[in-house]
C-alpha cells in the first residue's frame, strides 16, 4: 500500500491503515469491518468510568428549547367573538419570551395546598417561579422554614405597611412585630412568624400562574 496518495496521514494513522488494508492494499475490508477495527482500540482501552469522566468534563447541560408562536389579534374580543381573520392578526408571540426571563432560573412548581386561594393560588394550579428575581414586599414567594420545609406565602416587610395594616394582622398593641413574616392567603390558615430559633429564606419568587380555565 503506497503512503503517496493525495491525503496526509502521519506515520502512526498510516501504520495502522496498511495493517488493516495490507501491504499493497489487499485484502481491502468493507467499509464496516474499517469502522469495526477502527473502533476496537477505544473499546479495549478505554475504560466505563474514565469515559464517564471525560464526557462529564467536555459536555455541559443543554437546555431544549420550543417555540410555539401564537397569533394576537388586533382588536379587543368582543362578547360574541367570532374566528379572526388573517389581517386581523397584529403579531405573534411565544410564551417562553413572557413567562420565562432566565432559563435556567425558571421552574414550575404544582400548588398543593389551599392556603393561598385568595390570591388566586388554588390547589393544582401551575405557578412559574423564578430563583434569580429579588423577592419585594407583598411578592409570592418560596421559603423555606428551618431548612427543611417549604411554603408558599405571600412576604411581608412590615416596615413598608401602614399603620392601619399593622394593626389589623398585629393588634393595636403592636408588640413583636417581625421585621419579615409570611402572610397566608386564607382565612383557614394562620400566618408564619417566626418563633425564637426559627429562620426563613427565600429561594424563589412566583411569577406566573397557569390556570386551567377549562373545566
Amino acid at each position: 500500500m503506497s503512503k503517496k496518495i493525495p491525503i496526509y496521514f502521519s506515520d502512526a494513522a498510516f501504520a495502522r491503515l496498511q495493517q488493516l488494508m495490507g501491504e499493497h492494499g489487499k485484502p481491502s475490508p468493507t467499509l464496516n469491518a474499517l469502522l469495526e477495527n477502527a473502533l476496537a482500540p477505544l473499546q479495549h482501552t478505554v475504560s466505563t468510568s474514565k469515559a464517564s469522566s471525560i464526557i462529564n468534563a467536555e459536555l455541559q447541560k443543554v437546555y431544549p428549547q420550543r417555540t410555539c408562536p401564537l397569533p394576537v389579534t388586533l382588536e379587543s374580543i368582543p362578547a360574541g367573538f367570532p374566528a379572526p381573520s388573517v389581517n386581523d392578526i397584529d403579531k405573534v408571540i411565544d410564551l417562553n419570551d413572557i413567562l420565562i426571563s432566565n432559563p435556567e432560573a425558571t421552574f414550575l412548581n404544582v400548588i398543593k395546598t389551599t392556603s393561598m386561594v385568595n390570591a388566586g393560588l388554588e390547589y393544582g394550579d401551575i405557578v412559574v417561579i423564578d430563583r434569580s428575581l429579588e423577592p419585594r414586599h407583598r411578592s409570592i414567594v418560596v421559603a423555606l422554614i428551618d431548612q427543611h420545609e417549604l411554603t408558599i406565602k405571600r412576604l411581608m416587610v412590615s416596615a413598608q405597611m401602614s399603620r392601619a395594616e399593622l394593626e389589623e394582622e398585629f393588634g393595636e398593641d403592636g408588640q413583636d412585630i417581625p421585621e419579615r413574616w409570611l402572610k397566608a392567603e386564607s382565612p383557614e390558615y394562620d400566618n408564619i412568624c417566626l418563633k425564637p430559633g426559627q429562620t426563613f429564606s427565600v429561594l424563589a419568587v412566583v411569577t406566573w400562574n397557569l390556570k386551567k380555565m377549562l373545566a
